[in-house]
């Protein structure tokens, strides 16, 4: 697979299907360029030349981007299964989450963790599971299961764990207790990232969280505080779900010295807030709303994330980056950008006519993970079809 890969990178032999003629989201550079996307077995072979392919389709001048990445979100928050929660955001351009289930697991343990993983494998969204750091949340909590360190250890060599989810404990973290190292530790001695939660925490506390290899933090209120975080090594995660709406107050901190060390998140989100706002697009058309560039926008919800998590596969369009299954660094093709509306509506994904005969053409390279969206969707267009029918 790989001489194949080479050599068709390199025009010696054709791909397995070329998109021709895109406007290309270049998130390594901040820039939209044009030329073709190239796919052999499954791997973006080449982009932004001119390729030929057994499978040819004329993207016609449309836009490609890289399928967004939400960097925090609980899906229980959605009152809906991980099957149902995909549904809601694939057709919205989202394709990876980093899902923290520790309000199922604050009931139910490692099963709750269990469940939400299996579960997850019947979508196509692409779910990357943190462990819990935190069960029960607080000392005086009752909610039905504890989950410590040694516990979490064993989650942490699941396969399908990613990291030790928000390490809400941070004045235990600054006191050094016991079980809180112990904790981290664990997380330390299996490679895995360790996601924050310091609101307020200023100054030599924060000093110590940062220090304790906390990489993250999605509780930042403030400029002030996004920048405190930024100036010591961690990523900071602009916040707008349906609980929580902090973007607009960070956005100012962003500039382009800093842009690679923001990400996008939704923490909380509701099914009335994804049918009347949508999700990662809404945070999109935020950014630019706020002056943020819509490539630097882009990049923060694809590209950042992505480095940040250790998911090498996605996160831009790239040669070697994946283009199908659920792990893909997916694509979104819209008509214009930022503000296109969506070239293939949820209404419109039935099995006949044009649309239909042209996802037949892609999805057998690019599966289902071929995101035929805008990367910012209209606020009317939020979700076409919830006016009109329920979700089945």
């Amino acid at each position: 697979m790989l001489k194949r890969r080479i050599e068709a990178a390199q025009g010696i032999i054709p791909c397995d299907l070329v998109l021709k003629h895109c406007r290309i989201v270049d998130v390594y550079t901040q820039s939209i360029r044009e030329g073709d996307i190239a796919v052999i077995d499954g791997v973006l072979a080449g982009i932004g030349g001119s390729y030929e392919g057994r499978r040819v389709v004329d993207a016609g001048g449309r836009y490609a981007a890289p399928g967004l990445i939400d960097s925090h979100i609980h899906i229980e928050s959605s009152y809906v299964s991980p099957e149902e929660f995909g549904r809601l955001v694939v057709p919205l351009g989202t394709t990876t989450i980093i899902a923290d289930p520790h309000e199922i697991a604050n009931v139910c343990g490692l099963a709750g963790l269990k469940y939400m993983a299996e579960a997850a494998e019947q979508t196509v969204l692409d779910i990357q599971f943190m462990a819990p750091s935190c069960v029960p949340a607080t000392s005086f909590d009752h909610s039905g299961a504890v989950i410590g360190a040694e516990e979490l250890a064993r989650a942490l060599q699941d396969s399908y764990i990613l990291g030790v989810g928000e390490f809400m404990n941070y004045p235990g973290v600054a006191a050094a207790q016991d079980d809180v190292l112990d904790k981290l530790a664990a997380a330390h001695e299996a490679g895995k990232i360790v996601d924050g939660h310091s609101p307020g925490l200023h100054g030599g506390g924060l000093q110590a969280y940062a220090a304790a290899g906390i990489r993250t933090d999605h509780e930042c209120s403030t400029a002030e505080e996004a920048l405190e975080r930024i100036s010591l090594g961690m990523y900071v995660l602009l916040r707008n779900g349906s609980a929580c709406r902090d973007l607009p107050n960070l956005i100012g901190a962003v500039t382009p010295q800093n842009l690679r060390r923001f990400l996008l998140c939704s923490d909380d989100l509701h099914l009335k807030t994804i049918f009347s706002k949508g999700h990662l697009n809404e945070h999109l058309r935020l950014c630019v709303r706020h002056g943020i560039s819509p490539e630097g926008a882009v990049t923060m919800a694809t590209l950042n994330a992505a480095e940040c998590y250790g998911l090498s596969d996605r996160g831009a369009l790239a040669p070697g980056k994946r283009a199908n299954g659920p792990t893909s660094s997916c694509l979104m093709i819209c008509r214009s950008f930022p503000f296109g509306r969506p070239l293939l509506p949820a209404r419109k994904l039935r099995p006949k006519g044009r649309i239909f005969r042209l996802l037949r053409r892609l999805t057998p390279v690019l599966s289902v993970t071929l995101c035929i969206w805008p990367v910012f969707l209209p606020t009317s267009c939020a979700w076409p079809c919830a006016r009109r029918r329920s979700i089945r």
